[in-house]
Parts: C-alpha cells; structure tokens; sequence
C-alpha cells in the first residue's frame, strides 16, 4: 500500500483543531447561557425549548472532511502484473576475487545472489561478475529465473585473471547503459555481493557517480572463513560503499532487509512516475463513498418536543 498523493494529509491538521474549536464551544443554544438549568430543563419539557443535538452530532462533518481528506491522498496498491517492464532494472553484481571464489564463502554469495533472483517480482535482471576485471554474464532480462543456472555454475575458475576491483565493477556497469539504444541507469539498483575486497576510494568515486546518475548500490556483505592467504572479511567498507552509492549494507545470510528497501524504493519511485494511474489501483474513490455515511447523517430529521 501506498500514497499517490501524500501532501493531501496535511490538511487533517487545519481540520482536527477545527473540530476540536467546535466541540469545545458545542452548546444546546444560546439559552444554556442565560438560564438556570433547572429552569431549561422545564421549558424543555414544555416544549419552549428544542432539545440540545446529541454531541456526537456537531463532529459528522469533520467525520466526512477528513475521510475525504485521506482518499484525496491517493492509497493505492500496485495492479498485479502491471510495471514490471517500465521498471528499471536490477544488476547483481558478484564478487569472483580469489578470496570469494575458493572459500566457502562462495556459497553464501550464490544462496544471496539466487534470493534476489527470487524477488525481482518481474524487473528486468542483469548479471555481472568480477576479479581483476569486470564482464557481464547476462544483459537485463525480465526472465529473472534464467540466471540461476549461472549463480549455479560459478566457481574459481570462473574469472581468467585473480584481483579484486570492485570499481572497474562499477564503472562498467555504468557504461552499460551508456551504449546506444539503451536507457539511462538511473533508477536501478546495484546489488554488489562482496567480502568487501578493494572496496577502497575508486570504488567509492564510481559508486558516487551512480549516485549522482539516479542509481542507488547496496552491498551484501559476505562474513565466512576467506580462502587461505586472502584478507579477511572488511565490513565496513561495504557498508561505506553503499552509504556513497545511496543505498544499505546487508549480511549476505540476512539480506531481507535490503530487499524490503529495494521493492519499497521501487514502489515508490513508480508512484511518482508519469504513469502512475496505469500501474496503481487508486483506493481513494471507495473512501469519497464511505465519506457519504455520516454527511448523509446530518439530513436525519430531529424530533420536537410537543408545545
């Protein structure tokens, strides 16, 4: 769920201290004023008087105004099957350094890689791997399930040269979308799968132009045992690496939490797109008709007392 037009919500303000003003001030007329009670109440049943509205009553219209007020603000939910291909895409980016590729790290970074996979919900995915240097595996394709069979295959001798750049990553995938007849990067999400090594300031510059491009990078981190002779594990400098690419740093055996983010990202920048109304079932109609019940309160006839 989400709102296609959040603003509207401010008006509740200005619309509660109203209500609050009149129920203050809410009285069974100006006789209340100027009456004993006693008195106003023997006039009453005499039928001097008209009985006092219930209330409740004087609060009907605010009712109204402010379930109108929340269906102009546009709740909606995202029509099944509709967006997937004006999303932009997804590019899994896999970590191949000797220090990944002959550990048993490398299970977890093909466990994180095929959870992605899993949850595209329909984006278009594109696949990279890198050591020293950086290739694509798959150009984006809607046909996410199609790149496990390479998640599957990936092994030490995947990459022809040992290193770890993870910048030389990262500019290419940026270059990608450079070539003609392909869309601009901005709006996708790199998902880098690393144990963090070479994650150093070229990395950081290349991940801040993707930023600055309208991409956001998430890191998922990998924490095993590093192969014999390899670095250990650097944390940190995956979680500043997403921090420069506007994204979040995530364990690779919990990356839920950065899928989450990622589909909630994706949602909204859909909401905010030219193309909304296509996508998204606006709810806010079926609250203008709940809104007709207590304005349709306030026609109710109020009995008289006999004079």
């Amino acid at each position: 769920m989400i709102l296609l037009r959040p603003w509207w919500l401010l008006a509740l303000l200005p619309l509660a201290l109203l209500a609050l003003w009149v129920w203050r001030r809410q009285s069974a007329g100006a006789w209340e004023a100027i009456i004993a009670p006693a008195l106003l109440l023997r006039m009453r049943a005499l039928g001097f008087v008209s009985p006092a509205p219930r209330r409740g009553l004087v609060l009907l219209p605010f009712l109204a105004a402010g379930i109108v007020v929340v269906g102009l603000s546009g709740p909606a939910r995202l029509k099944a099957g509709m967006g997937q291909d004006r999303m932009d895409p997804i590019i899994l980016m896999l970590d191949m350094s000797p220090s990944v590729a002959r550990s048993a790290q490398l299970a977890d970074a093909q466990a994180a890689a095929g959870l992605v996979l899993q949850n595209a919900a329909g984006r278009p995915v594109g696949m990279m791997v890198y050591a020293a240097d950086a290739y694509v595996a798959s150009a984006p394709t809607s046909d996410a399930a199609s790149l496990q069979s390479l998640v599957a295959v990936l092994g030490p001798e995947t990459m022809p040269i040992t290193g770890s750049r993870p910048d030389i990553a990262l500019g290419a995938a940026r270059d990608l979308f450079a070539t003609g007849g392909r869309p601009d990067i901005g709006g996708a999400d790199l998902i880098l799968i690393s144990d963090g090594g070479g994650a150093g300031p070229r990395a950081m510059q290349e991940a801040g132009r993707l930023r600055e491009a309208g991409a956001r990078l998430w890191t998922l981190g990998l924490s095993g045992d590093a192969a014999e002779g390899a670095p250990p594990p650097d944390t940190e400098a995956l979680v500043r690496l997403a921090e420069a690419g506007g994204g979040a740093f995530a364990p690779a055996r919990a990356p839920r939490e950065v899928l989450e983010r990622i589909a909630a990202a994706r949602t909204g920048r859909l909401a905010q797109s030219s193309f909304a109304p296509l996508v998204f079932d606006d709810l806010g109609r079926w609250l203008m008709a709940l809104a007709l019940i207590p304005a349709l309160l306030l026609f109710r006839r109020r009995a008289t007392g006999e004079r």
